[in-house]
């Protein structure tokens, strides 16, 4: 597996065609979207943040939910972590599940796109990763599409 360590400062584009910067309405779905998240009183700028932050042991979750950006809060959870300062106690899934749905409560717009998707599967096509993504050759668990789907069902 690729070491994302270094995600996004040593990229090499190798598509010809170009590169596409452009979002679609189903951005909204990531965890790195503009669409703040409150969460037991404490807002986050993303669900990024609001995930990695709450990874993390009580004493440093601070130090990654004011980064300035979704990257930036990945950036500092990925230095945490390699310091042990996860929390042995946070269930990844429940915890991405319980951001989600409260993105889900606390914005319109996200509804409504998730509604627009239908029935179709929601895939997270990311190549590095087999947790909640679908991975390099489609064997991933998806579990962030999962979730979305959950929750879909749930507006119907």
């Amino acid at each position: 597996m690729t070491n994302i360590d270094n995600l996004y400062y040593d990229f090499q584009y190798k598509n010809p065609e170009g590169v596409s910067f452009i979002e679609n309405a189903y951005h909204y779905l990531s965890p790195f979207s503009a669409h703040e998240v409150e969460l037991d009183g404490v807002v986050y700028k993303t669900a990024e943040h609001a995930y990695q932050a709450l990874r993390m042991l009580p004493e440093v979750q601070e130090e990654v939910r004011i980064t300035t950006s979704p990257m930036d809060s990945w950036r500092k959870a990925q230095e945490l972590k390699r310091a042990d300062k996860l929390d042995p106690n946070v269930n990844k899934y429940e915890l991405m599940e319980t951001i989600f749905r409260a993105k889900l409560e606390q914005h319109e717009d996200i509804k409504k796109v998730l509604l627009a998707s239908g029935d179709k599967p929601l895939l997270k096509i990311y190549d590095t990763d087999y947790y909640w993504g679908t991975g390099a050759d489609g064997s991933g668990e998806n579990n962030m599409g999962k979730i979305w789907m959950d929750l879909r069902k749930g507006l119907r």
